[in-house]
């Protein structure tokens, strides 16, 4: 069986939602507001984003999705288990079942690489200073963001490897503080 290369595309202004385009000039319009779109140079990359990006984050940010409670873990190491041992075998490409209702995020930090990197640096070197950091501040199952600000990535971490996931709805993390309580109804 063939080994599965996974690609990591990154984003295109053309494909963005602030990518204006008026005759032949192109402009963008991501900035807070009050301020003028900017005119992309000619020196500009034609589709890739340009440094001056206002949505880039320089260098990309790691979130760590952590398990809500206990019950969350157990029930996505039994449903992750069925699934590596209905793939014959082959746990590598064995499909992993990731409910973000499951999640809260639990640790953020800089990472100062590209996701590529990162799968790279994961699958080839155990003991480099940044996959030493890496694994020792996530545990099993747990969901690892690489976020550049144009678009994120996500990875399920399952035994010092990350695997990458092909669909994660931050939308649907649980928030990472206590439930606010409700107002009003208070004595005193």
């Amino acid at each position: 069986m063939a080994k599965e290369k996974h690609t990591f595309p990154g984003p295109f202004c053309p494909g963005c939602q602030y990518h204006q385009v008026v005759g032949c000039t192109r402009y963008c319009n991501g900035f807070p507001k009050k301020r003028k779109p900017k005119r992309f140079r000619k020196s500009d990359p034609k589709y890739k984003p340009p440094r001056w990006c206002p949505r880039l984050i320089s260098p990309p940010v790691c979130r760590v999705y952590g398990f809500v409670n206990s019950e969350a873990s157990i029930m996505d190491w039994l449903l992750n288990r069925e699934a590596s041992a209905a793939r014959s075998g082959n746990e590598q490409d064995a499909y992993r079942s990731v409910s973000a209702h499951r999640y809260k995020l639990r640790l953020e930090f800089p990472l100062g690489m590209t996701a590529k990197q990162f799968y790279d640096v994961m699958l080839s070197d155990v003991s480099t200073c940044v996959t030493s950091e890496i694994r020792n501040q996530v545990e099993y199952g747990e969901v690892i963001e690489i976020d550049d600000g144009l678009k994120p990535y996500y990875f399920y971490f399952d035994t010092f490897r990350a695997i990458p996931l092909s669909y994660f709805d931050r939308s649907r993390v649980q928030p990472s503080g206590p439930a606010p309580a409700e107002k009003g109804g208070g004595q005193g």
